[in-house]
């Protein structure tokens, strides 16, 4: 069948999901705001778009960028150098009957945790990102607070060739209203495809006795699920980290030669154990002192290792024009390197295989930060290359002096001098050194055969060398945790030690969660039975004619960990303070993308929804700061369960947005200077502990 059809509705009067939708900052003394789309301006259109089919076994996860859809050709005839105007959408997942009917699929068996939904046009296609990339300004805007894994290619702030959706999902997300008010749309040029990037959890009851009964019944249940044994929803939907995930935590440490650790560390084994490892080779003491003229934290010299208590901040680790040693051995490449560092002379040794060729990049952990490197071929020569991004690069006029090479069991060694601090600056070291190292197939520089990243430690010659705990990181399934819990004052994540911000009490939420991976634990059998569905968006467009251009907004309560735990409240505690909140504290200019910034003086709200799941949402609410104005207070609306009312689950939260514009029924748009300070307020209830909560606002708005 076909994936996208259309219909003119100038006819139709109704909403695709009914007469389910309300907003939560309504202007009584004006009239009322009508959601629907047609009353709110009769010349819309809409069209219909399925994803392509969706299947799954119970306790599977689904969240990967799906298939492009084709936009009908009528569409992309009408709109070929022309701009749509998309002005609200409706969203359903539908099982699709051989006969063309459709039946909507219960929330409690197939449980949208987010969607990401796109219409593009030609010129902006997507690209696939590493997940274990590190990518500075990816604070989880496109993938609903995780890490992007894929990027759009071309996107362009002045000439809009792509349309992103993501509002008030989670939970009951097709009563939630995603419609702006008369005069407002987003705006794409010539459209040609629609891709969805969603994330379902199967939480379908298999048992004969259950499944095809469309209120919840919990099935086979990881022993980590959060979720009482009575619970009127899954405990799937939390994402419990199960005994088929597989953490690795690697605690990281740095060498310091210069200025005071950033986290000291106060314990003496610990500090001990790593002077031994990271360069006190020669002494075995271990002190625990109180000196006012030492580092505070750990360090050590040629008497030991000293764990300083004195909280002396004033105190620099290192000694002024004292010689610097680094070292470093990679065993993945077999490249070794060694370097004594004395002001602005520096000495070098790289060793590495002799028959081929081999470099090392320093001050760098990617290639795309396209740093200075010493290439040694298999031929004996020598040369400096500045590197592209995944490219050959540049080759830079010599600052460096070979001393001697020599040959023995298949290794070349190079000794080298180099007097000049261009391109890199050696004299300037001041903790370990991020290195690149790389080797060839042949003997010439070309594209290399095996890769590796490392550090070269480093250490005083005299004087102290400290020790800083530089945190711990690692991996789940192989996949990179990576979070940014931001401190206070920005959010109190850090402060309330919520285990979600750290891989060693990680115990649930989208890390857990990855696509095509299964919620039950190892030695859980899980239901052969699929199902199969789809995703079903109706976009509402008008023609334009000069609406005002909305963008998008986003920040997370959260920030920057993109997800959070709720503790359960300690027993004895009277149900009307089971009660936990999180705050956070931001500008106005940091939740919009900084292309769209350009030559404009603020941002105006037109549309306002927070995220919430689905058993524990009390309310959210966003504050000026500044004047202490209420922008937006937005209730979790829990259903009750009524089989005659559409998407009425038992416990599966509706969200309300806020809506802003001059139809009558809604409050006037609230100008924003990019400089305003917002803070966010997000209560959840506490009865139960819950994994992967979200508090992020998904926005709309025009530029000022």
């Amino acid at each position: 069948m076909m994936w996208a059809t259309l219909l003119n509705c100038l006819i139709i009067a109704s909403n695709m999901n009914g007469n389910v939708y309300d907003i939560s900052n309504p202007n009584r003394s004006s009239g009322v705001f009508s959601t629907e789309f047609l009353k709110i301006n009769a010349s819309s259109e809409y069209i219909d778009v399925y994803s392509h089919p969706i299947t799954s076994r119970y306790a599977e996860v689904y969240w990967t960028m799906m298939p492009p859809v084709e936009l009908p050709e009528t569409i992309v005839k009408r709109f070929a150098d022309k701009t749509i105007a998309i002005v609200g959408y409706e969203v359903d997942q539908v099982f699709v009957h051989s006969d063309g009917s459709e039946t909507p699929v219960p929330i409690t068996w197939a449980y949208n945790h987010h969607y990401e939904a796109y219409l593009r046009n030609a010129k902006a296609s997507f690209m696939s990102v590493n997940p274990n990339s590190s990518i500075d300004d990816d604070l989880g805007q496109y993938n609903h607070g995780a890490k992007a894994q894929w990027k759009l290619r071309n996107f362009s702030a002045s000439n809009p060739n792509s349309l992103f959706f993501s509002e008030a999902n989670g939970g009951e997300f097709r009563a939630s209203f995603h419609g702006y008010p008369d005069g407002y749309a987003q705006l794409l040029d010539s459209p040609r495809y629609f891709d969805l990037q969603p994330m379902q959890i199967d939480t379908r009851n298999r048992s004969p006795k259950y499944i095809n009964d469309s209120v919840f019944h919990p099935g086979i249940m990881p022993k980590n699920s959060a979720a009482p044994h009575d619970a009127y929803y899954s405990g799937l939907l939390e994402c419990p980290c199960t005994t088929r995930i597989q953490k690795k935590i690697t605690h990281f440490y740095n060498n310091l030669v210069e200025g005071i650790c950033g986290t000291p560390i106060l314990n003496s084994t610990e500090c001990y154990i790593q002077s031994r490892n990271r360069g006190m080779f020669n002494a075995t003491a271990n002190y625990t002192i109180h000196d006012a003229y030492s580092p505070y934290g750990c360090f050590y010299n040629a008497s030991g290792s000293y764990v300083n208590l004195y909280q002396n901040h004033k105190v620099n680790c290192g000694a002024k024009n004292e010689t610097v040693y680094g070292w470093m051995n990679d065993s993945t490449t077999g490249i070794s390197f060694a370097t004594q560092i004395n002001g602005n002379d520096t000495h070098m040794l790289i060793s590495g295989p002799s028959q081929v060729w081999y470099g090392i990049a320093f001050g760098a952990t990617a290639m795309k930060d396209l740093p200075y490197s010493i290439i040694i071929q298999g031929d004996g020569k020598v040369f400096e290359q500045k590197l592209g991004n995944h490219g050959p690069g540049s080759r830079l006029p010599p600052s460096i002096k070979v001393l001697s090479q020599t040959l023995h069991n298949g290794i070349r060694t190079v000794s080298l001098q180099r007097t000049s601090q261009e391109y890199y600056d050696f004299s300037k070291t001041a903790g370990d050194i991020n290195v690149l190292v790389a080797y060839g197939s042949t003997p010439t520089f070309s594209y290399h055969k095996g890769k590796g990243t490392n550090q070269i430690l480093v250490k005083m010659e005299r004087g102290n060398t400290c020790i800083c705990d530089d945190g711990k990181i690692g991996t789940i399934n192989g996949i990179r945790f990576q979070k940014n819990c931001r401190p206070e004052p920005y959010g109190d994540l850090i402060r309330q030690h919520n285990p979600s911000c750290f891989i060693e009490t990680y115990q649930g939420g989208q890390s857990c969660c990855h696509h095509k991976w299964v919620l039950l634990d190892a030695d859980q059998e899980q239901p052969t039975d699929e199902m199969t569905y789809h995703l079903k968006f109706r976009f509402w467009f008008q023609d334009y004619y000069q609406q005002k251009q909305m963008v998008r907004a986003y920040y997370q309560t959260e920030a920057y960990s993109g997800e959070y735990d709720v503790p359960q409240s300690p027993p004895g505690t009277p149900p009307e303070e089971r009660i936990h909140s999180i705050t956070a504290h931001w500008q106005v200019h940091e939740m919009i993308a900084s292309d769209f910034q350009h030559n404009s003086n603020g941002f105006a709200l037109i549309y306002a929804a927070p995220h919430c799941h689905a058993p524990m949402c009390i309310d959210m609410e966003l504050y000026n700061a500044d004047t202490g104005q209420l922008i937006c207070h937005v209730d979790g609306i829990l259903g009750r369960g009524n089989s005659s009312v559409s998407y009425d689950e038992h416990g599966y939260v509706k969200l309300n947005p806020c809506v802003w514009g001059e139809d009558r029924g809604i409050m006037r748009p609230i100008p924003l200077s990019w400089n305003t300070n917002l803070t966010s307020i997000k209560r959840t209830n506490s009865t139960y502990t819950h994994y992967g909560e979200m508090a992020s606002w998904q926005m709309r708005g025009i530029l000022l």
